[in-house]
């Protein structure tokens, strides 16, 4: 029996070539800060590992479940918030514990969100999300004696970074954090690709393709929407965590429905139902921010057009595209 199984033209499973592609990947973004010391792209490529992952939490709600988020990126500031404030406020040494403070501070504000929302489909859960995620950035927005306010939170310590018994440097150093990005990501990645292929990512693909049939055969949709949304949330967090050790800041701005969209277009650049092309998405979407914005301050415009683009020529996203450019040879 084939070993690998096909979605939405995505291959699962890991052939030699993919395993071979991955690690030079995984190497050659490893060994870039080295190579280059360019401060610039350095912290560049780590603010798109970090949001890859946030897009990435996004798909596994939208692309794997069929659950639209619009304001996912709460999540992410909710975590970014609490590691920032317990480095200031409570122990600025103890990075680890930051962190893990940040996922469970989260999980338990995504809990009985999440409650609610399954509870509901199509818009109505899209809707809720919104207004949650409203929620949640005027809170940060308007709670100045602990946020910050629209001034952000400030005063962020520089903790060391130690992994697996290694001091990488302190969070301050852009090739240290951006090291610990990289195996943070890629260990996320491959966790959640193999959750994905399991009996459990077979259920939400169920569920996503028909949610009546599955409740017929005995599967509890509910329960497997909330866990696939807690899935999501916690992975958010984790990107919360990274992106405040490296930006040394937050601010509601992060938490805006404005910022909301931009992981939205992330993932449907890349390609929804494909956790790599969250990677992908991420990186075209910042690049094009970056690279565009530095010609005119409406750089908006012109991502706006390169995804009506994609949706109207391209519905797969760029991981799309060989398979596109497969049937255009034999068309």
């Amino acid at each position: 029996m084939n070993n690998t199984t096909t979605i939405p033209g995505i291959t699962k499973g890991f052939p030699p070539l993919k395993i071979l592609i991955i690690v030079l990947i995984l190497g050659g973004l490893g060994l870039f800060p080295f190579i280059s010391g360019n401060r610039f792209y350095i912290s560049l490529i780590n603010e798109m590992m970090i949001y890859g992952l946030l897009a990435m939490s996004l798909d596994v709600l939208l692309g794997y479940t069929g659950s639209l988020s619009f304001m996912h990126n709460a999540y992410l500031g909710i975590s970014a918030y609490v590691v920032g404030l317990f480095l200031i406020h409570i122990s600025p040494t103890s990075l680890w514990l930051a962190c893990f403070a940040g996922i469970i501070f989260t999980s338990l504000v995504a809990l009985p969100v999440g409650w609610v929302q399954v509870r509901t489909g199509g818009l109505a859960f899209a809707l809720l999300t919104m207004a949650f995620g409203m929620m949640f950035h005027t809170i940060v927005w308007k709670w100045y004696g602990v946020t910050g306010g629209d001034d952000g939170l400030m005063g962020m310590p520089n903790p060391d970074i130690h992994l697996f018994g290694w001091n990488l440097g302190s969070s301050g150093d852009p090739v240290a954090i951006y090291l610990f990005t990289l195996v943070i990501a890629a260990i996320c990645f491959f966790l959640t690709r193999r959750i994905i292929n399991s009996p459990f990512g077979a259920v939400l693909e169920a569920i996503r393709e028909n949610e009546d049939r599955a409740s017929f055969v005995g599967i509890n949709v509910r329960r497997y929407k909330l866990l696939g949304w807690m899935l999501a949330c916690m992975l958010a967090s984790i990107a919360g965590a990274l992106f405040i050790l490296y930006k040394g800041y937050i601010g509601p701005s992060t938490m805006s429905a404005f910022a909301g969209a931009g992981v939205l277009m992330m993932v449907l650049l890349g390609g929804m139902g494909s956790l790599w092309g969250a990677f992908v998405g991420a990186a075209i979407f910042i690049y094009i921010q970056d690279y565009i914005s530095t010609m005119t301050e409406h750089w908006e415009i012109f991502l706006g057009l390169v995804v009506i683009f994609l949706v109207l020529f391209l519905p797969t996203g760029f991981v799309g595209l060989g398979d596109h450019l497969k049937r255009f040879r034999k068309g």
